[in-house]
């Protein structure tokens, strides 16, 4: 079975590629079948901080890559975290500082046996 562990390390290797803005190193912690969704600001491409979808590696890289073009400086930090080590998955609150730009977000991952991401859903919100 998954330890907590496992899960934390796993949450910081997510935190260390988006960190060091490197979206091959996001996109090879999915698995190559997985539904990710981020519950943005609008649809508006230009937008960043964008709704998305997407159920493909290459994809999940090139949404990063854009992502990164579009922010050129972030502060992440994954805090909060609620693990649960029987459905190998957590939540928890990703506080983002961007310029201006201040969200509090909830995150939920679910990896497989293999330690790769199944299930990715992000809801942006702005910090109270």
């Amino acid at each position: 079975m998954t330890t907590r562990k496992q899960i934390n390390d796993r949450i910081e290797a997510y935190a260390k590629a988006v960190r060091s803005r490197d979206a091959k190193a996001v996109s090879e912690l999915f698995a190559t079948s997985f539904d990710h969704i981020v519950h943005g600001i609008g649809t508006d491409k230009n937008n960043p901080w964008n709704t998305k979808r997407e159920s493909d590696p290459e994809g999940i890289k090139e949404i990063y890559e854009e992502f990164f073009s579009q922010v050129s400086e972030i502060l992440v930090e994954y805090t909060d975290r609620t693990i649960d080590v029987e459905n190998n998955s957590a939540a928890m609150v990703v506080r983002v500082k961007n310029g201006n730009t201040c969200m509090e977000n909830a995150l939920q991952i679910k990896w497989n046996d293999d330690g790769k991401i199944i299930f990715f859903y992000n809801w942006y919100g702005e910090q109270p």
